[in-house]
């Protein structure tokens, strides 16, 4: 993503007058090398009704209009600002590569434009500009003014015109409709829009369960990895992950409106898994490993009842006895 600056495209950081009679290639530009909002320090070479031809420094003279002048006093006559050999700060407006035709602007390009502006870009020292009812606009030097709906503000928070806001997130970048939404609470870092079945993260375990992981991958909601994506039988999700650990986790599916991620693990393979490695039946690694855990939990739960049984009172016995007594009545 373009962080918004003009972007001034020669050797030394400015095509000034000094290296505008290089040639192209000793400079290093070229009438293909050019885009729009692009600014140059150039020399007017020839001074015509309709504007100047400048030099800068490409091989083709730009055209300034005298529309796109800008002069502290009314522009009458062009001969009146400009005369051959001045220098001169423009911008690149457009550029035709097949008539060799460069338009320039003295006016400053916004700082954004459409092409550079994404969900996510985060502006600073942004101006409220006008209130409506639904919330605000506010000028950011961009290609129109962008609106904070109340909803997407701080709790409690109600800019006045004028109010300058010290950053604010883009949520809607739609030129098509000449929109642009923003908010006052900062986004999660990976945005709905940004989430794509297949993708792949590091994320974080936050929480494990018998059955599932929660995994924070940076989104609004942490996604889940369920046992059944791995595949694997006679497990349980605490032998893959543990709470706080980074995993590589891979999109299975997304569902925006029910803010739910699906993900599965990278990296594990069920056969390292099965209780059988083969046709002659010798257990894996992990099979090993399964059944000595589970023989160690049967006898921790055998100790256990043992050690309620030695504990129970003699009201526990009569308890017991009775209700013996009562099932060879019903036989």
């Amino acid at each position: 993503m373009s962080d918004g600056n003009l972007t001034t495209p020669t050797t030394n950081g400015t095509a000034s007058a000094e290296n505008s009679g290089h040639s192209p290639a000793s400079s290093g530009l070229s009438l293909d090398t050019l885009k729009p909002r692009m600014a140059f320090t150039g020399r007017v070479t020839r001074v015509e009704l309709g504007g100047v031809f400048v030099d800068i420094g490409v091989g083709v003279d730009g055209f300034l209009h005298i529309s796109q002048i800008v002069s502290d006093k009314p522009v009458l006559r062009v001969a009146d600002i400009f005369r051959p050999n001045d220098k001169v700060q423009v911008y690149v407006l457009r550029v035709n590569t097949k008539n060799k035709r460069i338009d320039l602007t003295m006016h400053k390009p916004p700082t954004y434009d459409w092409s550079n502006l994404e969900v996510g870009t985060k502006l600073s020292g942004v101006r409220v500009v006008s209130i409506e009812s639904f919330g605000v606009f506010v000028d950011f030097d961009g290609p129109k003014h962008g609106l904070i709906p109340f909803n997407l503000m701080p709790k409690g928070t109600r800019p006045k015109v004028g109010d300058c806001i010290d950053d604010v997130w883009v949520v809607e970048v739609d030129e098509s409709k000449r929109r642009i939404g923003l908010t006052m609470i900062e986004p999660p870092a990976l945005p709905w829009e940004k989430i794509k079945k297949g993708n792949r993260y590091v994320g974080k375990v936050t929480r494990v369960e018998r059955n599932v992981a929660y995994v924070d991958i940076g989104a609004e909601r942490e996604g889940l990895v369920r046992l059944a994506s791995l595949n694997v039988a006679y497990a349980d999700m605490h032998t893959f992950v543990t709470e706080g650990e980074e995993v590589n986790v891979r999109v299975l599916k997304v569902d925006p409106h029910k803010r739910q991620i699906d993900l599965t693990l990278e990296g594990v393979k069920a056969e390292d898994y099965a209780l059988s490695s083969g046709p002659d039946e010798h257990l894996s690694p992990f099979a090993v490993a399964l059944q000595r855990a589970q023989r160690l939990k049967r006898a921790q739960m055998a100790a256990a009842t043992s050690q309620a049984a030695q504990k129970a009172t003699p009201q526990d016995e009569l308890l017991e006895r009775a209700l013996q007594q009562m099932q060879k009545k019903d036989n």
